[in-house]
């Protein structure tokens, strides 16, 4: 019996299955090598009869990525086998499946339906509890300072997404209100004759050293947005921790009910197409972009329009950059707020408190860790690949 290679059509943006498409396989006879193979699904799903075997007409077969197994294409670095590289025992059962990754559409469609079927938007569910999601975030431009505030279904709802708190509290700093409130007002707030808006449709780009809570500001605002101003919101992270990879999420409004979406291990290109994809769909006025972690040199044109960016670098606008956008600067954490933060929050003792502050400074990533260890063996981490 002649050996058959098992493999699996995924889709570049979602990283799952390319229209539902199931682990298949063709005959081994005539594949000596990957290009061998690509020619031989292309030629199988080519064709109009029987009907569904056509869901690569749009392509061509070197545009396919074969990867060696499904452990191979979800490693951070994970590289496609070369068009060369022989088969083997590649893809000998449907347990170690060659992963055929099927490319994005870039032809523009005539309809929004089309569009969806070809760069395989993520389907939207409808969001459980939404009234209590509200609840945790819709007055957050009013949050008391000084203060730790509940957010347990924000904190569960990100845990996978790159975190938001260690524990679904966050501790409201002056710092933090000012900040929310600038922000809010430069987005909101109508000029009048007596007091203009300066910043009104100004794009803000937050800046302040790591572990400060940028991101945790920018998750808490971005459901702000959603529950308080009824705005759609798509949010992508850059995360750079072990086994983490950039992600983005959706929340935005469909017939009056709150939806999400969320895409793992989203690269920019896949980024890029949805946002593009929400935008034809509502219009760019009415999709809010916040990115989370990114250089600004580094953002992609098709990112460029962001409403807000939180960096941990320094941002040099140009003169004509500054038309459209202002930069604003997060603070580092003060002894008293991160001793009271320990307190309310963590239940730390003064003594093990000093000892971590010792080691974190104004860090509140750094101070909250499990141990004062962990923070010396971090900033110790930190301070010495610097000086390589």
């Amino acid at each position: 019996m002649a050996r058959k290679v098992w493999f699996q059509l995924v889709d570049t943006a979602t990283r799952g299955p390319f229209v539902d498409h199931k682990v298949s396989s063709v005959p081994c006879d005539g594949i000596n090598d990957i290009e061998d193979f690509r020619n031989k699904i292309h030629a199988k799903y080519d064709h109009t009869r029987p009907q569904g075997t056509d869901i690569l007409s749009h392509f061509t077969a070197d545009q396919l990525g074969v990867y060696a197994n499904r452990a191979v294409y979800d490693e951070e670095n994970g590289q496609p086998l070369k068009a060369s590289a022989s088969v083997d025992d590649l893809g000998k059962d449907d347990d170690c499946a060659l992963i055929v990754e099927v490319p994005q559409q870039h032809l523009v469609p005539r309809t929004l339906a089309s569009v969806a079927e070809l760069i395989a938007i993520p389907s939207t569910t409808v969001l459980n509890e939404p009234d209590k999601y509200a609840e945790e975030c819709i007055s957050l431009t009013e949050w008391g300072v000084d203060a730790v505030h509940e957010i347990p279904l924000i904190w569960r709802f990100m845990s996978s997404l790159g975190g938001c708190t260690n524990s679904g509290k966050i501790f409201w700093r002056t710092e933090d209100k000012q900040v929310v409130s600038l922000m809010v007002d430069g987005w909101f707030r109508e000029s009048t004759r007596d007091r203009i808006n300066v910043h009104a449709n100004k794009k803000i780009i937050l800046m302040g050293s790591p572990g400060i809570g940028k991101s945790t500001l920018l998750c808490v605002t971005a459901f702000h947005l959603v529950f308080k101003h009824k705005k759609n919101v798509l949010v992508y992270r850059r995360l750079t921790g072990r086994k983490q990879s950039n992600c983005l999420f959706y929340l935005g409004y469909e017939d009056g009910k709150v939806v999400q979406f969320a895409v793992q291990r989203c690269k920019a290109p896949n980024a890029i197409s949805i946002y593009e994809h929400l935008i034809r769909q509502q219009g760019i006025s009415n999709v809010w972009l916040l990115l989370d972690g990114f250089r600004y040199e580094d953002i992609p044109q098709g990112l460029m329009t962001f409403d807000l960016l939180a960096t941990s670098q320094q941002v040099d606008l140009k003169s004509q950059e500054r038309i459209d956008a202002y930069c604003c600067l997060f603070s580092c954490w003060r002894k008293q707020d991160l001793f009271k933060l320990g307190e309310q929050v963590y239940q730390f003792k003064v003594e093990e408190m000093e000892e971590r502050f010792y080691y974190s400074g104004g860090s509140v990533r750094e101070f909250g860790r499990a141990t004062a260890e962990e923070i010396r063996i971090a900033i110790y981490n930190a301070v010495t690949k610097s000086r390589t």
